[in-house]
């Protein structure tokens, strides 16, 4: 059989067969379950100078089986054969049905990080370019009229679209309907220049693909309420304009919360993004309350005014806070849930991945942090001081012509960078930043 010659499978043999090779080939590095158009797996396993395709359709005696369902109880059923740890098996489904979401077909990929084996894979969910959806789709990962016509669809609904006419909750705040118009969309200029920001830093990288396929199909505008701290409108345009006013507004959301729990909730699929309520230059993650959903919503909070940070160090920092909003489904409660610590670190390595450049002026600043922090047996009383001025014009240079708060700000991902260089694993350093958040 060739790489490319695809087996009809039951969902018990397909599952069965991927587990037996992967005891098989423990030499393996890296293995790859990605979903291909019209429901095709294909899965690799990666050996040092060998690659080992196999191409599978999966048809159960009463039908197609549906692909996703298959892909995912395939991380499951491999889990305690890599090893794999429950955080990272449920981060892939999470991360597995984000990309859906998207209409971009899922990859997933696992890495082998030690040679030791009973050390934990390293597990991701990349994104790539095709309709996933098929007839086969169970109910709840069926694609939504948007997803199932993939990308040209969301180029024709752009999320960040003016809606028509505007909710009367938003226009209520504005003197007349010209200023409302105005002021929105002044604010989608803003969103989407963040977002084209972002496309330009995750263009090439399959590491942000499904970051960006996140933001490019989920994220909608929010406008605040005024006088409700923490209350945001979300504007889609494929809904219907609600004719509210906020008073009805609060009395419907309120009576609709009044028998939930805080903790534990699941957030609205979609995020907004909300020029004019970020605090500075940089962008930041919020949980607030939708007020026409009655539900709560992720918000990235964006600066309206004031001095931008370079066009690169915006993509960067969205693309950043985009992931840390797709890693989280459920309002938090009082205490931090387990792993917590190390998806926020996984969240800080995803950031170092995105500034490495061709021309390594980062990476040199990465390495003079790692060697002072060698030199000294500890963390540095004065890290804004390691890099000499050409160090520092070199970690600019990618950006353009930033100012010395901004050259500071990557300074500090670089020496963020180099800790977990010398820490010497994800684990190490998510007890670092667990540490320090328990020290400030």
């Amino acid at each position: 059989m060739t790489g490319d010659s695809a087996r009809t499978l039951t969902t018990t043999e397909f599952l069965d067969e991927v587990v037996a090779v992967t005891r098989q080939r423990t030499a393996s590095m890296y293995l790859y379950l990605n979903l291909e158009a019209a429901g095709q797996i294909w899965v690799q396993w990666e050996q040092p100078g060998v690659d080992h395709p196999r191409r599978y359709r999966v048809v159960d005696p009463d039908g197609p089986a549906c692909p996703h369902c298959t892909i995912i109880e395939g991380v499951v059923r491999l889990a305690p054969v890599l090893p794999l740890d429950p955080m990272r098996t449920a981060r892939v489904k999470y991360q597995y049905e984000t990309v859906l979401s998207t209409g971009r077909l899922p990859s997933v990929a696992l890495g082998r990080r030690s040679p030791l084996p009973s050390v934990s894979w390293l597990a991701d969910c990349h994104a790539a370019a095709g309709n996933p959806h098929t007839a086969a789709d169970c109910e709840e990962h069926g694609g939504s009229p948007r997803a199932a016509s993939g990308a040209a669809a969301a180029e024709a609904s752009d999320p960040l679209t003016m809606v028509e006419p505007l909710p009367l909750v938003v226009r209520q705040q504005y003197p007349d309907a010209e200023t409302a118009i105005r002021d929105v969309t002044t604010r989608l200029r803003v969103a989407r220049d963040w977002r084209a920001a972002a496309e330009e830093v995750a263009a090439g990288r399959a590491e942000a693909e499904a970051t960006w396929a996140f933001l490019e199909t989920q994220c909608v505008l929010g406008m605040p309420v005024s006088g409700i701290p923490g209350v945001l409108i979300a504007l889609q345009p494929d809904l219907p304009t609600d004719a509210r006013t906020a008073a009805e507004l609060l009395a419907a959301a309120t009576e609709k919360l009044a028998g939930a729990a805080g903790a534990g909730q699941k957030y609205e699929n979609h995020v907004c993004l909300v020029p004019g309520t970020a605090t500075g230059r940089m962008p930041s993650y919020a949980g607030a309350l939708d007020l026409a959903a009655g539900a709560p919503i992720r918000s990235l909070r964006l600066p309206l005014t004031g001095k931008p940070l370079s066009r690169r160090g915006r993509g960067v920092l969205l693309l950043f806070e985009a992931r840390h909003a797709m890693g989280v489904r459920f309002v938090p409660g009082p205490t931090k849930p387990p792993g917590y610590w190390e998806s926020e670190a996984a969240l800080h390595i995803f950031e170092f991945g995105l500034l490495r450049t061709p021309d390594g002026g980062y990476d040199e600043a990465v390495s003079a942090f790692v060697d002072a922090l060698r030199k000294a047996g500890n963390l540095l009383d004065r890290p804004q001081k390691i890099l000499n001025r050409r160090q520092r014009r070199a970690l600019a240079e990618p950006f353009g012509a930033i100012d010395d708060e901004e050259v500071h700000l990557w300074g500090s991902v670089a020496y963020r960078n180099a800790i977990f260089l010398a820490l010497g694993s994800p684990e190490a350093f998510a007890a670092h930043l667990r540490a320090q958040a328990d020290s400030s």
